[in-house]
């Protein structure tokens, strides 16, 4: 059953007619019958739910949601039949619509009786997919949006209280130095110098807070997270320094090389070395430095052509920046792999 059943057009001003509104509503429309039945689909509905010209005349209209709600389904209409009225179904709740293939997604239907005692039912059902999608994405913006508040604070509250008190305490400590005899001053001097450390490791902590971009899967994330893979492996668990916006400003391909001369070095020590102590330092700045200093035996005489440190050498070249590696003036082996940050690696063989 088609909107001109009977032979009755409606003109409007514009010499529009019911038929063409018909034809070319954006929304699926079904003529629906007491009892569930469908009379009539325009094209919209037939593209929606993935049925073939005139395919929907004549099922039930319980076929277009899925199994699982069917029965809900039929209860809501014979109550919409018993009282029908002009009105938007499924206010409150999620609607969701069913394909002739079993794809299921979200629908909003509005219904309204056709005449007066015609016991027809038109319902036009509309496809919310990208709204989801959109009211999704804005969800997710303004949880970032709420994340980014929090850094801001916490940044500040670092900067303006932790630091001041750090700064204040070397203070009194280098007065307290300046009085005290040469053993207490040396210790004083440490203690002073780990201030300055902590210091430098809070600020860059507050530039990562008030970066606008934070990932979880960053520089500093993952060489976290490779470094204790390889503790077991190492037999000690190495000594980690960060410095710098590690997790907001190492494009993920840098990420990845970075990764690659961290797990290369740990490697060898493990291997090679019999080192009882590493100590890292991954920083970022102009350049992102890699060191890896250990206590082990140091380079034996042309190791450079082993334990893939050809292939370090080689990443560092590829990214127009240079690798170290020699033995340490208090022995053991000392990496140092430094790249600009914003260089693209050249091609292999170029």
């Amino acid at each position: 059953m088609g909107p001109n059943d009977g032979k009755t057009q409606v003109e409007f001003h514009a010499g529009v007619t019911a038929e063409d509104l018909w034809q070319t509503s954006p929304d699926a429309l079904l003529v629906v019958e007491a009892g569930g039945v469908i009379r009539g689909a325009n094209p919209a509905a037939h593209a929606l739910f993935h049925y073939g010209a005139e395919e929907l005349v004549g099922r039930s209209v319980e076929d277009l949601v899925p199994e699982a709600a069917r029965e809900r389904h039929h209860v809501q209409r014979r109550e919409f039949e018993n009282a029908p009225h002009a009105r938007p179904m499924g206010t409150g709740q999620r609607l969701e619509g069913c394909t002739r293939d079993g794809d299921v997604f979200p629908i909003h239907v509005s219904l309204a009786p056709v005449g007066s005692g015609s016991k027809l039912t038109i319902a036009a059902v509309r496809d919310m997919t990208a709204w989801m999608d959109a009211e999704q994405s804005l969800a997710t913006m303004r949880r970032r949006r709420d994340l980014a508040e929090d850094h801001e604070r916490i940044a500040r509250q670092l900067h303006d209280t932790v630091i001041q008190e750090l700064f204040a305490a070397g203070m009194a400590l280098q007065a307290i130095q300046a009085m005290s005899d040469s053993e207490p001053a040396v210790r004083i001097a440490g203690i002073v110098e780990g201030l300055d450390a902590t210091s430098r490791t809070i600020r860059s902590v507050i530039f990562d807070l008030s970066s606008p971009i934070h990932s979880e899967h960053g520089l500093r994330s993952r060489a976290t997270g490779l470094v204790g893979e390889l503790a077991d492996l190492l037999g000690f668990e190495p000594h980690c320094q960060f410095a710098g916006p590690l997790d907001t400003a190492v494009p993920d391909s840098l990420v990845e090389d970075a990764l690659a001369v961290l797990r290369e070095a740990l490697t060898n020590v493990a291997r090679h070395a019999g080192a009882t102590t590493v100590d890292i330092r991954v920083e970022v700045a102009d350049e992102l430095s890699v060191e890896v200093i250990d206590n082990g035996s140091g380079l034996p005489a042309g190791s450079t052509r082993h334990s893939g440190l050809a292939n370090l050498a080689t990443r560092a070249l590829q990214r127009q920046g240079r690798f170290n590696a020699y033995t340490a003036p208090t022995g053991g082996t000392a990496l140092e792999w430094i790249v600009p940050v914003v260089a693209d690696p050249e091609p292999e063989g170029s």
